[in-house]
C-alpha cells in the first residue's frame, strides 16, 4: 500500500473566483488564513472588518445590523482605561466611546460598500458555543477577558443557526443578486470547551450549512474535511496540536484554488506569487552589481505585469 492518505473529490464549482472581482471573506480565524492566501496570490480581498469572529450568530449579527438602516447604538463598554466593543475583536479599541464607534461605523461603511459589488462571500463558522451578555442579553462576538460571572455559556441549536442565517441570507442577495455565498466549518480545535464539547459543536455547525444548502442557493467548501481526513495527522498541526500549520493551510489552499479558479486564474495566481517573492528579497550585499542588477530585472518584471495585468495591486 503506497498511499496512506484518504482523499476525496471537491466538485469545481460554476461561479469561479477571478483576479478582478471582490471577494469577501468572515468569520474564524481560519478564514483569515485562507484570506491571506488569496491575498498573497493577487485577489482582490476585504476579511474580517470586525476581527476574527467564531460564533454564527455574532457573525450575522454583523450583517444584518452593517445593512440595517435603522441600527443606531453600537454596544461598547469600558476595561480600565480602554473601550470596546462586545461585537468585534479586541483588535478595534479606543480611548473613549466616541473613537470605538465611528471606527465601527466607518468600518461597516466600507464593508456594505465592498458587498454590493462583490462577488462570493465565504464565511467561515468556528463554533456553536456561544456567550450570552447576562445584562445586555446579547450574545456577544469576544468576552474581552470580562469576568465569566457577566456570561451565560450555552451550546445553540442547529435551529436557531439555520433561522438565523436564512433571513441573513435573504437580505445579502436583495443587497448583491449576483453575489453567491459560501460556508466552511473551522477545523481549528476549540479545546478549551473540552475536545468532546468541541466535536458536539462542530457537528452542529455542519449540521446547520447542511440545511442551509437544501434551503437557500448557498455552497459548502469541506475545509474541515480536508484537514480533519485528508491531513489526518497531528504534523499538519501547530505545537498546541490545535491551529493547523503552514503545511496544512498551503494544501487546504491548493484544493480551495482548485475547487474556485479556472486553470487561467491558478497560473496568474502564480505569476503574482514569484513578483511579490522577488520584490520581498532581502540582500546580504545590497550595494553590490549583483542586487542592483536584480532589482532592476525585478523592476522591470513589474512594470510589464502592471501594464498587463492593472487590476492587481502588488504591494
Amino acid at each position: 500500500m503506497s498511499n496512506f492518505q484518504l482523499s476525496f473529490k471537491i466538485p469545481s464549482q460554476e461561479t469561479k473566483i477571478n483576479h478582478k472581482e471582490k471577494i469577501l471573506f468572515l468569520g474564524s480565524c481560519f478564514s483569515d488564513e485562507i484570506a491571506a492566501k488569496a491575498n498573497f496570490s493577487g485577489f482582490n480581498v476585504l476579511s474580517n472588518p470586525f476581527g476574527t469572529v467564531f460564533h454564527p450568530i455574532a457573525l450575522a449579527r454583523f450583517i444584518k445590523e452593517t445593512l440595517s438602516s435603522s441600527f443606531q447604538k453600537e454596544r461598547i463598554f469600558q476595561r480600565e482605561d480602554l473601550f470596546f466593543s462586545l461585537d468585534a475583536n479586541s483588535t478595534i479599541y479606543g480611548l473613549n466611546e466616541s473613537e470605538v464607534t465611528n471606527k465601527l461605523k466607518d468600518l461597516r461603511i466600507e464593508w456594505l460598500h465592498q458587498l454590493k459589488s462583490a462577488s462570493h462571500l465565504f464565511i467561515t463558522f468556528g463554533t456553536a458555543w456561544g456567550y450570552t451578555h447576562i445584562e445586555g442579553e446579547v450574545l456577544v462576538a469576544n468576552c474581552h477577558k470580562l469576568s465569566s460571572q457577566q456570561f451565560e455559556k450555552r451550546l445553540t441549536s442547529t435551529q436557531e443557526i439555520v433561522q438565523c442565517w436564512m433571513a441573513v441570507i435573504k437580505e445579502l442577495k436583495a443587497i448583491n443578486p449576483q453575489l453567491t455565498v459560501c460556508f466552511t466549518v473551522s477545523p481549528v480545535r476549540h479545546s478549551k470547551d473540552g475536545l468532546i464539547e468541541n466535536n458536539q459543536s462542530k457537528a452542529l455547525l455542519i449540521d446547520a450549512i447542511r440545511q442551509l444548502k437544501e434551503s437557500s442557493n448557498v455552497e459548502y467548501f469541506p475545509s474541515y474535511e480536508i484537514v480533519m481526513d485528508e491531513l489526518r495527522d497531528y504534523r499538519f498541526f501547530k505545537l498546541d496540536r490545535v491551529h493547523p500549520n503552514e503545511e496544512a493551510i498551503d494544501y487546504v489552499w491548493q484544493r480551495f484554488e482548485a475547487t474556485y479558479c479556472s486553470v487561467e486564474t491558478i497560473e496568474l495566481s502564480r505569476k503574482v506569487k514569484h513578483l511579490k517573492l522577488a520584490l520581498s528579497h532581502k540582500s546580504l550585499h545590497p550595494e553590490s552589481n549583483e542586487t542592483l542588477e536584480h532589482k532592476k530585472r525585478v523592476e522591470q518584471l513589474c512594470n510589464e505585469f502592471k501594464a498587463a495585468y492593472p487590476f492587481i495591486i502588488l504591494a
